[in-house]
């Protein structure tokens, strides 16, 4: 009850802007005592804000904004292509894996449809999912919660609860960049904390970017770079970033050019 309550919050206070403690506590039949406390919880978890007397949704600076999705699939398309055949490598026939919504991680399930391995994909991506809709070699698990449009993914507090349940051999991500000597980072605040759980349910995690990536910094920091554990990408990375890589215990592969 308390999650539904919750979500029930972020959803009204996503679409009006601001709502009072209140206004939340007649919505949600609580006390406003109760709502302060969700209030509080959810303002950590950032999806919204806490402010006097209530709360407010949180207005991401255009700057950090994520591209609207079927752009971002028109962005680097060879170099997307290139990184889901090397990752391809890495998947093997019973694996249970996790897809996240990243357009280059679309690129990786578009590849895996026709290879006719008998593996379980979980993800939260509608777009994964249909990628992998026809494929019946393939136990597709999709994860609950909140629809994110900005990335065609559902996030949050079902998907929480849902990958209690699983374990993740091997988890794929991209991000929107990376830095070294910190990890990955989001445009997408919701995208978060499933990224982060997800991570400490896989055996493996492994990175997905282009070279373009490297060195860029967003709205969220997501995963530190030593939960990291193979990293593909599409360019040599200059060798103070191999050497970092290589002092986190990450295994750095090129697409086309193995190691």
């Amino acid at each position: 009850m308390m999650r539904q309550r919750q979500q029930k919050i972020v959803e009204y206070v996503s679409r009006v802007g601001i709502a009072s403690y209140d206004d939340l506590a007649r919505l949600c039949g609580v006390s406003p005592f109760t709502i302060r406390r969700d209030v509080s919880y959810l303002a950590n978890a950032r999806l919204l804000a806490k402010i006097k007397g209530g709360a407010q949704r949180i207005e991401t600076p255009s700057r950090f904004r994520e591209a609207q999705l079927q752009k971002r699939m028109q962005i680097n398309v060879r170099q997307k292509q290139m990184i889901a055949d090397k990752a391809l490598e890495f998947v093997q026939p019973g694996d249970t894996i996790f897809l996240d919504g990243s357009t280059t991680i679309a690129c990786l399930a578009r590849a895996l449809a026709p290879l006719g391995h008998n593996i379980t994909v979980v993800t939260n991506s509608v777009i994964v999912s249909l990628e992998l809709s026809e494929a019946s070699n393939i136990r597709l698990i999709g994860l609950g919660g909140i629809f994110d449009r900005e990335t065609y993914s559902f996030v949050g507090f079902d998907t929480d609860a849902h990958t209690n349940s699983f374990y993740i051999d091997k988890a794929f991500f991209s991000c929107t960049g990376l830095i070294p000597e910190e990890g990955t980072f989001e445009n997408a605040a919701f995208n978060r904390n499933t990224k982060r759980l997800i991570a400490q349910k896989a055996n493996q995690v492994y990175l997905l970017i282009d070279f373009g990536k490297l060195g860029r910094r967003a709205l969220n920091h997501v995963l530190q770079t030593e939960q990291i554990n193979v990293l593909i990408t599409d360019k040599p990375l200059p060798q103070s970033c191999r050497d970092i890589l290589a002092e986190k215990d990450v295994q750095l592969y090129v697409a086309g050019k193995g190691k």
